[in-house]
Parts: structure tokens; C-alpha cells; sequence
């Protein structure tokens, strides 16, 4: 028997109102859904919901208070495209922990602490198109980090902490067109990092204190040869600071005499030549009787030996975690600490050829700054 008019519009109506309450209870209560964007900012949330929709395409978590992304914190949104996670206070991206994500485009990981990125951070996002990590605390990124990111165009790293660009850093990047390190403390960088990425167009290095000698030589030719744009200026040495990267001659990246060299980092003063130099943000007066001087994890490239001549009982200077530049400049300082039997604690942060080795161990003669082309071909792989 057929049912009445109003009965198949009560009917109707029903089943809609199921279908909408069946919508409504996968949208997590604290967030606002429409269609396939899940939008739960400013939410104090401290773990990604996870009765979000599987078929979400865009979440937007800013403003949060994630913490920490486990291994497989998004395997139950396998559909997003777009995934924003600025201002997270988020530390740490464990291995693993954008897994299952192999349509995400977009991810946003601006304004956090992130430290690491370790090598498995990013695995599994192999349509990413835009990575956006500006404004942590990024020191170290891991060899491999971004392995499995083959369709990235945009990797943004500014407002970080780098010192130091490892060879292996941008492995896999084989699409890469823009890469901005910008506003890092990078004093140098070898040409290794970036010989593999046969797309990139634009290297924006603005705000580091880019050191303009020899060794950069190699990566200024380089970048000419690949109609790379280097963005940023020479940091030093002083007849070059200010210097357009792009517009540097490579004939004008040379390492001069040590005399030379140290002269254009470190300008000696005119007055008073024998008073003791202090490092900067320190306090060095009355330091006469101590025997250990502690100054490592900060961001020393170069030390000039005046600052410590006059610590006549200094036994041991630890510098472990500073991107010490291991050139003839440093030559004074190790002569020094060889004739006055002082410990140096920590490693050259390059160049590359001695990358790693203990600055107790490296002979004074190889401290050196060669002539234009030795320098060249050491370097270029």
C-alpha cells in the first residue's frame, strides 16, 4: 500500500537528519567542520582528535598545544591534502609521524621548538609540494631528512639556528626550485649540499653571517654555472661585508696571509693594542687565577688569542658546539694553546676537509688558507 505525501516527507526528512547527525558526530567537538575542512584552532588541544573524518582533506590545528607528534599521528586522515600546525609548541617530529600522508601538498610547521629534524621525520610524504618549518629552533638537520620529499619545490627554513649545512642535507630533493635559509647564523657552506639539486633556481641566504673567502668559492661558482640566485650579503670579510652574494666576483673569494685574513674578520683596534679582548656577552676582568673557562653551545666561528693571554693559569678551554672555522685565523690560537699547555675541547665546524676533528688534535700547520685554485679543487667535489 502506498504511503501518504506526508509520510515520504517525514521519511525523507528523517533519513536527512541521520545522514547530518552521522556528519556531526565525526567532527570533533572542539573544531568546526565544513564539508572536508576540519578547522580546531586555538583549541589548547594536546593530541590531534581522532574522530576526525577520514575524508578530510584540509585540518587546520594552529594555536595548539601538541607537544610531540608520535610515529603515525595523522594514519587516521589519509585523504589530507593541507595541514597546518603553526604555533603548536610543538618540540619534537618523531620518525615516522607524517606517515600514511601520500597526498598531503602542504605542511606548515611555523612558529614551534622544533630542535631536530631527524632522518625519518618527513617519510612518507611524497607529493609534498611546500614545507614550511620558519621560526623554530632548528640546529641540526640529520642526513636523509628530507629523502622521501622527490615532488618538494618550496623548503623554508628561516628564523632558525643553523650554524652548519651537512652534505647529505637535501638528499632526494630532486625537484626542488627555492630553498630559504634565511636569518641562520651560516657562516659557510660546501658546495656538496647543493650539487644534486638540478632544479633549484633560488638560494635565499639573507641575515647569515655569510664568511666571503675562499671557501665559498666553490659555491659561488657553482651557482653561476646553474644559474642558481644566491639571495643574501658577505658578513665578512670587512672590504667585502655588505656584498651582494650574487654580484661577488668568485675572484674576490680569496683567502689573503694569516696576517691578512685576521685583520679582515677581526679588526684589531688602534688604541690600546695589548688590552685583553673579551668575547662578546662575556666578562673576562679579574680572570687571572682561573684554570677552566667553559664557553661551548654558542655560535663562536672565530677567537682571537688576545682575549686570553693574559689567563696565564688556564688549563682548559672547552669550545664543543661552536662552528669553529679551522683556517689560518685559528692558527694563534692553537700555537697558543700548544705553547702554554691549555686543553682546547671541541671540533672544527669546517671546512670540510677537517670537519669533525678535534681542535686539540690538528696540527698548527693545518690551519692554513691556501691560494685561490689549491683551494678550489680541494674543495669542489
Amino acid at each position: 500500500m502506498d504511503l501518504p505525501v506526508t509520510s515520504w516527507i517525514l521519511l525523507i526528512s528523517l533519513l536527512v537528519f541521520c545522514i547530518s547527525a552521522v556528519k556531526a558526530a565525526k567532527c570533533p567537538q572542539e573544531c568546526f567542520c565544513v564539508q572536508l575542512n576540519v578547522t580546531c584552532v586555538n583549541k589548547n588541544l594536546t593530541q590531534v582528535p581522532a574522530t576526525v573524518d577520514e575524508r578530510t582533506v584540509k585540518l587546520d590545528l594552529r594555536g595548539n598545544d601538541l607537544q610531540e607528534l608520535p610515529t603515525g599521528a595523522f594514519m587516521h586522515t589519509p585523504y589530507l591534502t593541507h595541514l597546518l600546525l603553526q604555533r603548536c609548541n610543538i618540540h619534537k617530529v618523531k620518525e615516522g609521524a607524517f606517515r600514511g600522508l601520500d597526498r598531503l601538498v602542504l605542511l606548515d610547521l611555523a612558529n614551534n621548538n622544533i630542535e631536530i629534524l631527524y632522518q625519518e621525520s618527513f617519510d612518507g610524504l611524497f607529493l609534498l609540494k611546500w614545507l614550511i618549518i620558519d621560526d623554530n629552533h632548528v640546529k641540526e638537520i640529520q642526513p636523509g631528512a628530507f629523502s622521501q620529499l622527490g615532488s618538494l619545490n618550496l623548503l623554508s627554513l628561516s628564523h632558525n639556528q643553523l650554524v652548519y649545512i651537512p652534505n647529505m642535507a637535501f638528499q632526494g630533493l630532486q625537484n626542488i626550485k627555492r630553498i630559504r635559509l634565511s636569518y641562520n647564523l651560516l657562516i659557510y657552506l660546501d658546495t656538496e649540499a647543493f650539487v644534486e639539486l638540478v632544479n633549484l633556481t633560488r638560494l635565499n641566504l639573507s641575515r647569515n653571517p655569510i664568511l666571503c673567502i675562499c671557501y665559498l668559492r666553490p659555491l659561488r661558482e657553482w651557482a653561476i654555472h646553474n644559474k642558481v640566485k644566491l639571495m643574501g650579503t658577505c658578513g665578512g670579510p670587512s672590504h667585502l661585508s655588505g656584498e651582494r652574494l650574487n654580484a661577488v666576483h668568485p675572484s674576490d673569494l680569496r683567502c689573503q696571509s694569516e696576517e691578512e685574513e685576521a685583520a679582515g674578520i677581526t679588526p684589531r683596534p688602534t688604541e690600546e693594542p695589548n688590552k685583553v679582548k673579551c668575547p662578546a656577552n662575556c666578562a673576562c676582568e679579574g680572570l687571572q687565577n682561573i684554570e677552566k673557562l667553559c664557553l661551548s653551545y654558542n655560535f663562536l666561528n672565530y677567537l682571537d688569542t688576545e682575549a686570553f693571554v693574559e689567563l696565564v693559569n688556564l688549563k682548559r678551554l672547552n669550545l664543543s658546539r661552536n662552528p669553529i672555522l679551522c683556517i689560518c685565523c685559528l692558527r694563534p690560537l692553537r700555537e697558543w694553546a700548544f705553547y702554554n699547555k691549555v686543553k682546547l675541547v671541541g671540533t672544527c665546524g669546517g671546512p670540510s676537509h677537517l670537519s669533525g676533528e678535534s681542535l686539540d688534535a690538528v696540527h698548527p700547520p693545518e690551519l692554513r688558507c691556501q691560494n685561490e685554485e689549491e683551494e678550489a679543487a680541494r674543495i669542489t667535489p
